[in-house]
């Protein structure tokens, strides 16, 4: 009898220690989700993120209009070889995804291919939403 108080109070701690690590995950996933999503919407289009880089070379850096206007060229041509770097990562990304779909798919019943594909489909244009920038690609990355 003298066990049965150690033992529960032992499963509380246990019980507090998981909800703490399942919060503790829940939080930090959803931090990173959207610190991430929100990196990438910043990054869809390379004149905003021109206009970002500048200002803050401008604000860090106390760049005078001559200097800025000297190394505006170069954050321009930066910003739109980023803007293509990231761009094929998401058509790569989406490409690979499909490819091993395709071949997890042919695996399945007829009945588990239809949900699998529906599902993958679901991930997918929420894929493109986040990778690729422009809906024109985005079409064209889904044929």
């Amino acid at each position: 009898m003298g066990l049965f108080p150690l033992r529960k109070v032992t499963a509380s701690f246990i019980g507090v220690f998981i909800i703490g690590v399942v919060v503790g995950w829940l939080n930090a996933t959803n931090l990173a989700n959207t610190k991430f999503a929100g990196f990438l919407n910043r990054t869809n289009d390379p004149v905003s993120m021109v206009n970002r880089i500048n200002q803050k070379y401008i604000t860090e850096y106390q760049l005078t209009p001559e200097e800025q206007a000297r190394i505006a060229p170069l954050t321009k041509e930066m910003a739109q070889h980023l803007y293509q770097l990231r761009h094929q990562f998401g058509t790569d990304i989406i490409a690979t995804l499909d490819e091993y779909h395709q071949k997890v798919a042919e695996q399945m019943t007829p009945e588990q291919r239809e949900v699998y594909a529906k599902a993958n489909e679901d991930r997918k244009n929420r894929m493109v939403s986040l990778l690729l920038a422009d809906p024109a690609t985005s079409n064209q990355s889904q044929k």
